[in-house]
């Protein structure tokens, strides 16, 4: 009997993953943000399109890891399953519009490319998220018993530690921290899903708290922003620190505390199941890699939808059609997509590992 797949979740993936692509249409338009003439919108588009890309990435990470720590075990061969399951969607799009575009002339025919179109994983030069949440996952079987070793106390105190060095201390320009980059982002979530996973009874939750964690967060985006035109000094440089890193990191306080927090409240949300959302679910990470590939980002952002174009006078809604509209047609990509895919493989024969890798 086929697992029923929990909709909550999946409408939550459906969400990120259309975050990301608003975030793409005002973080890599041609204009920048000051083309509106309302404060509110420059104000909305500043501290919440601009920068939430990577909260919503870590969000997406969190759902991951979230359903691996509840598992009885987590195997290397599972690692490597969970890896090839999205193999065949990323190769497909790889090399579909790697060669497309060197055909156009927008990519250079060379060995490098070559490698880049046939390896995208391995080389993560067209989508760097699928490159290192491949090796977050190749390396959960050895960070989840790791993390189970430790007592519930010092979880705990690597949780805090964790969190106040990479989420906090290092925005302070007097302090340097000799390790970085996404896939330490990546683990540091782990290790604080895992202790909420393990540790903290949900039904003492409350979602009040867990809004209330999401507004000031979000007040304390909107201080740093506005906090590094107006604040000289080294408190100056650290606001502007913390509203880069909430830019660039996953794993900084103000994005932690978001992306924990709308999962805790989904999760805390009711259980129910639903076809078409499910559906949708499963199509959606081809959005991330048709619209987030380099020359079809370009053309999207840059010559199709730039903010004076589109007509500046639309404020808010800009963000809310454009991105929409570029998501629904991206699903209806995928979706032809994997039905010609069926409709081949039903037709020459039952290769049961081909249809595998590529839906």
């Amino acid at each position: 009997m086929a697992k029923i797949r929990d909709s909550r979740i999946e409408l939550l993936r459906i969400v990120l993953m259309w975050t990301v692509m608003a975030h793409h249409f005002v973080v890599h338009n041609a204009d920048s943000v000051s083309v509106f003439p309302s404060s509110f919108t420059r104000f909305f588009y500043n501290i919440f399109f601009y920068p939430i890309g990577r909260t919503a990435v870590g969000c997406f990470v969190a759902i991951t890891i979230w359903f691996v720590a509840g598992k009885a075990g987590y195997s290397i061969k599972q690692a490597v399953k969970q890896i090839a399951s999205i193999e065949g969607t990323v190769l497909f799009y790889s090399i579909a519009l790697g060669f497309f575009f060197m055909l156009h002339g927008d990519i250079q025919v060379s060995p490098t490319n070559l490698i880049d179109i046939f390896a995208p994983i391995l080389t993560g030069s067209s989508w760097w998220f699928v490159t290192v949440y491949a090796w977050l996952v190749f390396l959960l079987p050895f960070l989840i018993p790791a993390l189970h070793a430790l007592d519930q106390k010092l979880h705990l105190y690597l949780s805090i530690f964790l969190v106040f060095a990479f989420g906090f201390l290092r925005y302070v320009p007097l302090f340097w921290i000799p390790i970085d980059g996404l896939l330490v982002d990546f683990i540091i979530i782990c290790v604080l899903v895992c202790y909420i996973r393990w540790y903290v009874d949900l039904s003492t939750v409350n979602i009040r708290h867990l809004v209330a964690c999401c507004i000031a967060s979000f007040v304390g985006v909107a201080i740093s922003f506005y906090g590094q035109f107006h604040v000289d000094g080294l408190l100056g440089s650290t606001f502007a620190n913390l509203y880069n890193g909430f830019f660039g990191s996953p794993a900084s306080i103000f994005s932690l505390v978001i992306a924990i927090s709308v999962l805790l409240i989904d999760l805390k949300m009711p259980h129910f199941s639903s076809r078409f959302v499910n559906t949708v679910a499963k199509l959606c990470f081809a959005t991330y890699l048709i619209s987030d590939y380099g020359p079809i980002q370009s053309w999207l952002w840059s010559s199709q939808f730039p903010f004076t174009r589109v007509g500046v006078g639309l404020g808010m809604l800009q963000v809310l059609l454009v991105p929409t509209a570029v998501f629904a047609i991206c699903l209806m990509l995928e979706g032809l997509r994997k039905l010609l895919i069926g409709f081949i493989i039903r037709f020459i024969g039952p290769f049961d590992l081909l249809n595998q890798a590529l839906s």
